[in-house]
């Protein structure tokens, strides 16, 4: 095959790359081979798909195929003449279809022959196709394209009439309207063969009226088609396209009247309103002579390096000079009529409407005296109002785009023309949960490129300062990302055009396509350093301050919060002259998103102003003076009197309020007493809050507040610290959003507040962190307990004793034991991996302090644990304890001291090396390592535990990794090693016993163990207690078990358990399952028998049932249906295989 040679890899998309064509070699060979695999499906599709791939490399410079376009398509053509079968024939036109399709039917269409002897063929060929076969569409389309061409041949078409057929006019016109109302490509085709046919001088005055009496009538019947709607548009349209002015001027009135009065402008179609607008358009120029405006504006010279260079601008010869003198003709009334159903059109609800509009606009304008011209204008500029809609808006920006380019819009109107693009380029319309504008920013940056290619730097000089302002605003603080990437090439192109606009170049090397991408960098880095050029830093604060800050969406508000703390920067006189007063004004607005992001914005501008007063050497209350820090002061008071913390939005308004206090605090803002109690208040409402969004904000107030406003001059206020912790014990007891909340307060507390108090906060907090009766679902509250004693424990450094270190960590162990589950799924792994992270920073945290600190005791016991974890079956809690496990194991101090108490870790280094490259959460990665774990005893429990859980749980690739890792290790172990590993099975199943969350994956783990076969050398072992004691413990694990889970997997246990050599271990395993046999579950019948008949085939070489009753036993347990069959039935059936196999059959239990 051609194609056999490809690879996975091949780089997809380097047509940028390209400067040659490159493949014709492999075209050839692949045109070559077109024909030899056409009854091999598969191989004609790889021979397509190749074809596509090569061709689809070049879709970005189609134009590198024009030097090889006639070899390749002379080719194609040649096998299209040679062709003796229809399949020959569809895969040539395929192929062909998509050498048209990548490089343009335009540019391929004049490289088709057109000979005369082709003329009879391709129109047989066509009449011979099926156009309702909806797979040979590209056929009829390459051939009605080839018979485009060949229909423009010299000659009267009569000359080649024969007497059988009709004549050749017809059959072409008669293609042309099959095709035209089909609904696939082929339609396009057909509307360009139309005009170029009749547009022939023998054909233009016989057939030309007829067919566009058609068009018209199929186009506008009554009941017709979309499809023939469609057709009979196309045609019209590319027949008036192409068609000579003098042609159509007594058609086109009676057109142009039949199809407005269709009201094709209200169809749902909108490919047929995009048709419609674009024959209106047609229809118009008829009507209008064919000449240029000599009143249009000419720019002259368009020299870059003039414009970079700032040199004058030289008079170039040949520019003709403007002629206000207009030819002196009639312009029809009709017109009109044009112009407005073109102006309608802007208003489109679709954009590709709209944009057809906008070029008729244009080509229409340019062949209009000056004073009708200046009519459209003006007509136009009565779009943008604001009482139209924003398809006005953006329907009018691509029209006024389109007439700058022209030249058609004079400088005396540009006032008027920026002064609204300028309104444009901030359009933002909200709408419920969202908003429209950006099509209409998109499209004003247009309009700002095309003047900077259409205008003389002297024209547009008055308008510079406003036009660059706006672009860059557009630039830096647009939500969305073409908008800015807009905004940034229209800056561009008036930089290099206009070279006028100030600190062009300086501002382009940072605003580029690329750094405007990420919306946080442009915010944050590239506003910053635009501002600091004068001229735009007023600007830039004024939009941030007037439309950003109250914007609708939340991520933009915090944005322009964080930008204005830069911007304050770069102008902190007109921050505090216009900004802070404006945005504290807007903070008890009736609006509630303009509150919201003004409480944001003040406080980001106050701290601003701090770090500026503090390289002054001032305090923030000397930069903002009194009447400024007292409506800072009182803020809060102002937001509780209108209400704003309260009902709806007040979870939104809670956060700005904790952001505010943070960023006032940070800032070191003075306050009176009243108003710290009022901030207070408010933090400690919000540490309640049922929002986690909320209680964060709240907490990360926390530290900035109580160290600014309890701690003067670096001393402590022990009363009012007291009063706070007393108050945070106390809300402890509470809900469990009290405990979540204050629980993080604790942990977020100033190191000087805990000193003196560890003992009271750690304590309290370790009972948070414990399961009590009636707290057993609040996971989430022991979660946050575990992340504030971390917190806590990391900050006392020498201060913390022994004993409090012990406390810790037992809480961190016991926490490691949460399996709380409830509707949400297992929630108590969040409460294991706080525990993980508190075991791994504590720890580092000690070490790095004084590593005698560290209980050896203690690390012995949690590194199991730790072990534990990285092998159960949550991915993002495995990775995480994986991680933590090895970071431990290789952890030193800056003296070189390890962690102490690590058992075998010399063994453990050897598994775990410190370069290793592992991602812990990819279980074919990890398993493999932990399992080697199981060979040291120390381990061997915990591990086990794990792998049980993992090995018998649901998911298939974590069954299928850890089990295989398992029977891997297992398999290479020492018999020693297997009986410490059945013993740790044993004692597991037995601390485990009535434990749904272990026993029954450890049912499955049991199952797959003894399927693997690498438990055989213990099973087949007649001195070893294991199967018995293991089927002890499955026997009293079933004691009034009512789950139909369990009972089918203990039931695969008890069938892999007749393996056993230990003779009384089969027999009590046959009693066990033929007491499932008469279960009240049908399920656990009809699966009990499934496998007892699966294990008597499978051990067969084992005697456990005598073998002249083997076949009677089969016979009963696959013929007997254990599901409907009633148990009284089925008792009788039981206790038959029981006799024969020579068990007791279960008795029925007496009530007494």
């Amino acid at each position: 095959m051609v194609s056999g040679d490809t690879t996975e890899d091949e780089n997809i998309g380097l047509g940028c790359a390209l400067d040659k064509f490159g493949d014709l070699e492999e075209i050839n060979k692949m045109m070559g081979a077109a024909w030899e695999h056409l009854e091999n499906e598969r191989d004609e599709e790889q021979i397509l798909e190749r074809w596509k791939y090569v061709l689809d490399l070049y879709q970005e410079q189609p134009h590198l195929i024009d030097p090889h376009l006639d070899t390749i398509l002379g080719n194609l053509v040649k096998m299209i003449r040679k062709h003796t079968t229809n399949p020959q024939l569809y895969i040539t036109t395929r192929l062909l279809f998509h050498l048209t399709k990548v490089r343009g039917y335009k540019i391929v269409v004049r490289h088709f022959p057109h000979e005369v002897d082709d003329l009879e063929f391709v129109v047989s060929l066509l009449q011979a196709q099926d156009e309702k076969n909806t797979e040979t569409w590209e056929t009829r389309y390459v051939l009605l394209l080839w018979l485009s061409i060949i229909v423009i041949i010299p000659f009267n078409m009569s000359r080649f009439d024969s007497g059988n057929q009709e004549p050749l006019s017809e059959r072409i016109l008669t293609l042309c309207k099959v095709h035209l109302t089909s609904r696939d490509k082929s339609r396009d085709a057909a509307s360009y063969l139309a005009s170029k046919f009749l547009t022939r001088p023998d054909t233009r005055d016989t057939s030309l009226p007829a067919f566009l009496d058609w068009a018209l009538v199929t186009a506008t019947k009554d009941g017709a088609r979309e499809p023939d709607i469609t057709g009979g548009l196309m045609a019209l349209s590319s027949v008036v396209k192409h068609s000579k002015r003098e042609d159509l001027l007594e058609f086109a009135p009676a057109v142009l009247t039949r199809i407005i009065k269709s009201g094709f402008k209200e169809h749902t179609n909108t490919f047929i309103r995009k048709l419609s607008l674009k024959l209106i358009q047609r229809l118009g120029l008829v009507f209008l002579k064919s000449k240029i405006a000599t009143w249009r504006y000419q720019r002259g010279s368009r020299s870059l390096t003039i414009n970079l260079n700032l040199a004058p601008v030289q008079p170039v010869p040949g520019v003709k000079e403007v002629d206000l003198e207009e030819e002196d003709y009639d312009v029809p009334e009709i017109v009109e009529e044009v112009i407005d159903e073109l102006l309608n059109g802007l208003k489109d609800r679709e954009t590709v409407v709209r944009w057809t509009a906008a070029k008729g606009i244009g080509r229409v304008t340019g062949r209009l005296a000056q004073e009708l011209a200046d009519e459209v204008v003006g007509s136009l500029l009565e779009l943008f109002s604001d009482r139209e809609t924003d398809s006005a808006w953006h329907g009018g920006c691509l029209a006024v785009a389109e007439l700058g380019r022209r030249g058609l819009l004079l400088p005396i109107r540009l006032g008027k023309v920026v002064e609204f693009i300028i309104k444009a380029l901030v359009y933002d319309e909200k709408r419920g949960s969202f908003s429209v504008g950006s099509h209409i920013r998109d499209a004003a940056c247009y309009v700002c490129w095309a003047f900077a290619r259409a205008y003389a730097p002297e024209v547009l000089q008055p308008f510079v300062q406003d036009l660059a302002s706006s672009l860059l605003i557009v630039t830096v603080f647009d939500r969305e990302v073409n908008c800015r990437r807009a905004a940034s090439a229209a800056f561009q192109e008036n930089v290099g055009r206009q070279g006028t606009f100030p600190h062009g170049i300086d501002i382009l090397t940072a605003a580029d396509y690329f750094t405007v991408g990420q919306r946080s960098n442009a915010y944050l880095v590239i506003s910053e350093y635009v501002a600091r050029f004068g001229e735009y830093s007023k600007p830039l604060i004024s939009h941030l301050v007037e439309r950003k800050v109250g914007h609708w969406d939340a991520a933009v508000r915090e944005l322009a919060a964080k930008a204005l703390n830069r911007l304050t920067h770069c102008d902190q006189l007109y921050m505090l002259s216009y900004g802070l007063p404006s945005l504290l004004d807007m903070c008890v607005s009736s609006d509630l998103f303009s509150s919201h992001g003004a409480t944001l914005a003040v406080g980001q501008t106050v701290l601003a102003l701090s770090q500026i007063a503090l390289k002054d050497g001032l305090s923030v209350n000397k930069i903002l003076g009194d009447d400024l820090t007292e409506k800072i002061a009182t803020l809060m008071d102002r937001l509780i009197l209108k209400n704003k913390l309260r009902g709806l939005g007040g979870e939104l308004m809670r956060q700005a309020a904790s952001d505010f206090i943070e960023n006032s605090s940070m800032a070191g803002l003075p306050l009176p007493p009243s108003a710290v109690t009022t901030w207070k208040t408010v933090l400690d409402e919000n540490l309640s809050d049922m929002d986690q969004r909320v209680q964060s904000a709240s907490v990360s107030a926390i530290p900035a507040f109580t160290s600014q406003y309890y701690i003067n001059n670096g001393i402590l206020d022990l009363n009012a610290r007291d009063t706070i912790l007393t108050q945070y014990f106390t809300m402890l007891k509470g809900n469990e959003q009290h405990r979540k909340g204050f629980s993080l307060a604790l942990g977020a507390l100033n190191t000087k507040l805990i000193l003196g108090r560890q003992e009271d906060i750690i304590n309290n907090l370790i009972r948070c962190s414990r399961i009590t009766e009636g707290t057993e679902k609040w996971a989430e509250g022991r979660r946050d307990a575990l992340k504030a004693l971390t917190s806590v424990g990391t900050k006392l450094d020498r201060y913390i004793s022994n004993e409090l270190i012990h406390h810790i960590y037992d809480c961190f162990m016991i926490s490691l034991e949460d399996y709380t589950v409830d509707r949400r799924g297992d929630v108590g792994a969040w409460v294991r991996e706080a525990a993980l992270t508190g075991i791994e920073l504590f720890t580092l945290k000690l070490l790095s302090w004084d590593s005698s600190k560290i209980p050896p005791s203690i690390v012995g016991q949690f590194m199991p644990c730790l072990a534990q974890q990285a092998v159960e079956k949550i991915d993002r809690t495995r990775g995480h304890a994986g991680r933590i496990f090895h970071t431990i194991l290789h952890a030193k101090s800056s003296e070189g001291n390890t962690v102490p108490g690590i058992r075998v870790r010399e063994q453990l280094l050897e598994i775990f090396p410190e370069n290793c490259d592992v991602k812990w959460a990819v279980e074919s990665e990890t398993f493999p390592m932990f399992v080697k774990m199981l060979r040291l005893k120390e381990y061997s429990e915990r591990m086990l535990l794990g792998l049980v859980v993992s090995v018998g749980g649901l998911t298939e690739r974590l069954v299928k990794n850890s089990s295989q890792s398992l029977f891997n290790e297992l398999n290479s172990m020492s018999s020693e090693e297997i009986k410490l590993f059945c013993s740790n099975i044993l004692s597991l199943f037995n601390a485990f016993q009535k434990n749904d969350r272990v026993t029954l994956p450890f049912l499955k783990f049991l199952d797959q163990v003894f399927t693997s076969s690498c438990l055989d050398s213990v099973l087949q072992d007649p001195n070893s207690g294991f199967p018995l004691d293991l089927l002890l413990l499955c026997k009293n694990e079933l004691v009034k078990c009512g789950d139909p889970n369990k009972l089918m997997a203990s039931s695969e246990v008890f069938c892999q358990l007749l393996q056993a050599e230990n003779p009384q271990c089969p027999r009590k395993c046959l009693v066990q399952i033929a007491i499932f046999l008469c279960h009240r579950f049908p399920r656990v019948r009809k699966y009990s028998a499934d496998k007892l008949y699966e294990a008597l085939l499978t051990f067969a070489d084992r005697e456990i049932v005598p073998e002249e009753n083997l076949d009677e036993v089969m016979n009963l347990l696959s013929e007997t249906n254990w599901i409907e069959t009633s148990i009284d039935e089925l008792r009788g059936i039981r206790n038959k295989i029981c006799e024969l196999s020579g068990v007791p059959a279960p008795a029925i239990k007496k009530q007494p």
